[in-house]
């Protein structure tokens, strides 16, 4: 039943385009629906209040998956792996610090960058504190900086 349908789907009319007048700056493709964890996953963190895991992968996206059927696909706008990934905890946000140096903190309930940092050193530890809207970013030349978020 369903190759029928799906034959039937594939075999509408087409309809009557020039050949050549759409191009390639008339299309904007990006991923809208993400089924599973990425296979370019490289880094994970956990909420264990709100029972969220984040998953980021090599390109850029960070993958969200919860109890209740809850999943929800990120998408930085630099396709640039993360090298770290933290939970503020049972309060919707998630911070991520690409390998380029940059901090993002994510809103998880609206699915977009609430804020975003570039860091001018290599960081080589981030921490949030627990609780609080605050993080520790440690850097290549052994600055630890305090930052509220």
């Amino acid at each position: 039943m369903f190759a029928k349908l799906f034959h039937k789907a594939t075999q509408s009319p087409q309809h009557d385009v020039p050949q050549g007048s759409v191009t390639v700056t008339d299309l904007d493709p990006r991923v809208a629906v993400h089924y599973g964890i990425p296979s370019t996953a490289s880094i994970l963190a956990f909420d264990p209040i709100q029972r969220l895991l984040a998953i980021g992968t090599l390109d850029g996206r960070i993958k969200v998956i919860g109890g209740d059927n809850i999943e929800g696909l990120l998408i930085s706008p630099r396709p640039l792996p993360f090298k770290n990934l933290e939970f503020l905890q049972n309060q919707g946000f998630l911070a991520s610090v690409s390998n380029e140096n940059e901090v993002q903190i994510w809103d998880l309930e609206h699915r977009r960058i609430a804020s975003s940092l570039q860091w001018e050193s290599n960081i080589t530890a981030f921490s949030i504190i627990s609780g609080t809207h605050y993080m520790y970013i440690g850097d290549e030349y052994g600055f630890l900086s305090c930052i509220e978020i």
